[in-house]
């Protein structure tokens, strides 16, 4: 792919109807794991999912059509899983097993629909709220970042000249070409790509997943991706997200069903993907009381995945963790994914891939690197998310190791605090 073939694309969405989500299988792996589990054993809890825009300094509001906006999503709303898409879902079996039961294969053929959204503009931002059954909502929280954060970048750069877009591209893919000889540098590294919800358009995340397998051999684990997962035969990469532990705390009826949810989570994990994808994600109520509260059965577990706070401090606590259960710390994997770039990755790995098996999730920074290489405004990355915010009309709170990523009503947060405390959590800048 060229510089010139992304400037044709760009120049030809402003005259065209061009969807930036076409297929339901554009989406991260993960949401299709875990809506495995929500469609099995969660079908009748109504939730409703909101878009957070933590960076109030960028207009997505004002910068985009909301009309065409609408039309994209009516667009997403209306597809359904292909012949084919499922003849590829059915195949998936990364850790020698079928992960996908053929009754949830034939709710996908026959059952499966997006719930309804509404889109509203309010004082330059977008309110954007999808709202159903756990099961018709979830699916969203891919399409609707993927979807807002293409046609923000295309409104961006709709009114610049060809030669400079042109240039932008160039510059972009040398940037990209400099980061990969800096990982070339350590072949033991393992490293997926993750950057859907917030790319900076499908194309150039097709061109990335592309370098990544060209350039980085081994290194290189696959991608979150399942379309292009498929199309370029590299395995699709997921295990779970905050969503799962932030809607069963929330029908939690007392601090002790609270906090036992969280590992209610893993257990219904683990009921349905065996020994498979046994990655735990500690932080949405505080890493150090998921440690200290956990059963003993949750050391078997394969790894944990670091989404917030300091890398290192999280990485040093799950080892510590290990040590405190006679567990060998070089059996078991530590997966950081919390807005990394080039030399945070070679940082962490230097610090713990003699001492455990190190991963990484490479995303926004890999899938959406543009900043400064034109001269405009608002060319950079920025924090966005679309997270639950209602269970059976319960208020659903993330804490987080980072109290910046902290979502939910602000009079929740006492309670929470109470029940899980505040052990370790850091007040960090959140870039991405």
């Amino acid at each position: 792919m060229r510089p010139h073939e992304l400037v044709d694309y760009l120049r030809m969405t402003a005259v065209d109807f061009s969807p930036p989500v076409r297929s339901l299988i554009d989406t991260d792996f993960y949401k299709l794991l875990m809506l495995q589990v929500i469609q099995a054993k969660y079908p009748d809890v109504k939730v409703a999912f909101e878009l957070i825009v933590r960076d109030k300094t960028i207009p997505v509001g004002d910068m985009i059509n909301i009309t065409e906006l609408s039309k994209y999503f009516d667009h997403v709303h209306g597809l359904r899983f292909e012949k084919s898409d499922l003849y590829y879902i059915r195949g998936q079996d990364l850790h020698g097993l079928n992960m996908f039961k053929e009754p949830f294969l034939q709710y996908l053929k026959n059952d499966f629909r997006l719930s309804p959204y509404t889109l509203q503009r309010r004082d330059g931002q977008l309110r954007l709220r999808f709202e159903g059954t756990w099961s018709q909502a979830t699916m969203w929280e891919i399409y609707g970042l993927a979807t807002i954060s293409e046609c923000y970048y295309r409104s961006v750069l709709r009114n610049v000249p060809k030669d400079d877009l042109e240039k932008m591209y160039r510059r972009a893919m040398e940037r990209m070409d400099r980061k990969i000889e800096k990982l070339q540098t350590e072949p033991g590294l393992r490293i997926a790509e993750f950057g859907t919800r917030r790319r900076h358009s499908f194309l150039w995340q097709e061109y990335i997943v592309k370098q990544f397998k060209k350039n980085l051999g081994a290194s290189f684990t696959g991608t979150s991706n399942l379309w292009l997962a498929i199309k370029y035969h590299v395995d699709a990469i997921g295990t779970n997200a905050h969503e799962l532990p932030m809607v069963l705390v929330a029908l939690a009826d007392s601090a002790e069903a609270m906090v036992d949810a969280q590992y209610q989570v893993l257990r219904d994990w683990e009921s349905m993907y065996v020994k498979s994808l046994r990655i735990m994600l500690p932080d949405t109520y505080g890493t150090e009381q998921f440690f200290k509260n956990a059963p003993a059965w949750v050391s078997e577990w394969t790894g944990f995945r670091q989404d917030s706070g300091d890398p290192m401090t999280r990485g040093e606590a799950y080892l510590e963790w290990n040590k405190s259960r006679n567990v060998d710390a070089r059996t078991k994997l530590s997966l950081f994914t919390d807005g990394l770039d080039v030399d945070p990755i070679l940082k962490i790995y230097d610090r713990f891939h003699k001492r455990t098996k190190v991963g990484f999730g490479w995303g926004t920074r890999a899938t959406n690197d543009f900043e400064g290489l034109l001269p405009i405004p608002h060319l950079r990355p920025f924090s966005m998310v679309c997270k639950v915010v209602e269970a059976n009309g319960r208020p659903c709170v993330k804490l987080s190791d980072n109290v910046n990523k902290y979502t939910g009503p602000k009079e929740e947060l006492p309670r929470y605090l109470k029940t899980f405390g505040g052990a370790g959590r850091t007040d960090d800048k959140v870039f991405v």
